[in-house]
């Protein structure tokens, strides 16, 4: 059964045709985002058990790209751990930090307020953050690539952290299966077969990043100052686990700032700009940020998804038609990607994609 939040609408779709396939398609100016339940795509289930999840999460992806998740699997005590565990890790000391330091974008590790070398930000607005990223490890018969992160995981130390490493690690394991399921109701709810994408996820990319949030004075912030400033993922889609502090909100179809607070025993996913690419901008990649003035740090953990660095991302034959051409010229992930990744990292604050600022300049 999908679960719908009171007040959000949706709607009713008998199939999966092309309607709604218009270069302006209409969406609705959500003001709670919808909660959808994967469980009928990680067990046995009828197709229109399927049928039925695939076509809310359509409406969630047309209307604003972001969506709470629930039946994903995970206990209650699992998602605690791991914020747990992170809490630990942002806690210790910055010479054991600098320690797992990210000296560059294919290295997973910590990364300080202010990006990789923050004096040379000093005088620049910066978000108020710290970062830590894990990636996936690699699967069997996998070889480390220079340009990827896949398999390069740091650690903090284990007599620190004795359960830090084997928490993550388990936790990315799991989601991986997650996301397995989130790529096949994408699938269906484009008209697709549900193993669609499985070929582009063979060797995937998938980057845990932990954001630490330190309380603010918003008095004392800079102009255009934020926690995370307003942006979209590079990714096909993200998985978010939040604390109980708040402070996230997306930006729905009217323009409009809506909050996301969190919800007990739930995820957050939002569509990134590689599967906007992927659907000619049908299923919006969404502006979203983030201002924690709580009393005590906020902590997140975002599960960034991509398809392989070598995938070829271009717009799906469902996606477009005699009156709505594609969009975008395909793009390599890697290629997409990587210079998007160099300069958020560098500048301490997220890099805007070309695509992005121009689709948001045309709205």
């Amino acid at each position: 059964m999908v679960a719908v939040v009171p007040g959000a609408q949706f709607r009713a779709y008998s199939d999966f045709d092309n309607r709604n396939l218009s270069r302006n398609p209409e969406r609705i100016a959500l003001s709670k985002l919808p909660v959808i339940d994967i469980s009928p795509f990680l067990r046995e289930s009828a197709r229109d058990d399927r049928i039925q999840a695939a076509r809310q999460l359509r409406s969630a992806c047309i209307d604003i790209g972001f969506f709470y998740l629930t039946g994903h699997g995970f206990t209650a005590s699992e998602l605690d751990c791991v914020l747990a565990q992170g809490r630990s890790f942002f806690g210790l000391p910055l010479d054991e930090k600098m320690k797992v330091l990210s000296h560059n974008i294919d290295m997973p590790g910590f990364v300080r307020m202010g990006g990789t070398d923050p004096e040379k930000n000093r005088d620049k607005v910066v978000d108020i953050k710290e970062r830590y990223s894990m990636s996936r490890d690699l699967t069997t018969g996998e070889e480390m690539r220079p340009n990827s992160r896949m398999g390069k995981s740091q650690w903090p130390s284990r007599e620190l952290l004795p359960d830090f490493e084997m928490t993550m690690k388990a936790y990315i394991s799991k989601l991986q299966r997650v996301t397995a399921a989130l790529n096949h109701a994408f699938a269906l709810s484009l008209n697709l077969p549900e193993d669609y994408f499985d070929e582009n996820y063979r060797r995937p990319g998938m980057t845990l990043m932990l954001n630490y949030y330190p309380p603010v004075d918003p008095e004392k912030l800079k102009s255009t100052q934020w926690s995370f400033s307003p942006h979209t993922d590079y990714t096909a889609f993200t998985v978010l686990l939040q604390d109980s502090s708040g402070g996230l909100q997306a930006r729905n179809s009217a323009g409009d700032w809506i909050d996301v607070p969190p919800k007990d025993g739930t995820f957050v996913v939002n569509v990134g700009n590689l599967l906007a690419r992927w659907t000619n901008d049908l299923y919006t990649s969404t502006l979203h940020r983030a201002l924690h003035v709580g009393a005590s740090p906020r902590i997140s953990g975002a599960f960034f998804v991509y398809p392989d660095d070598q995938a070829v991302v271009r717009c799906l034959d469902t996606c477009q038609g005699p009156d709505n051409p594609p969009r975008y010229e395909g793009v390599v992930t890697e290629d997409y990607v990587r210079v998007l990744r160099e300069d958020a990292q560098r500048s301490g604050r997220p890099a805007v994609a070309a695509d992005t600022a121009q689709r948001l300049k045309s709205r």
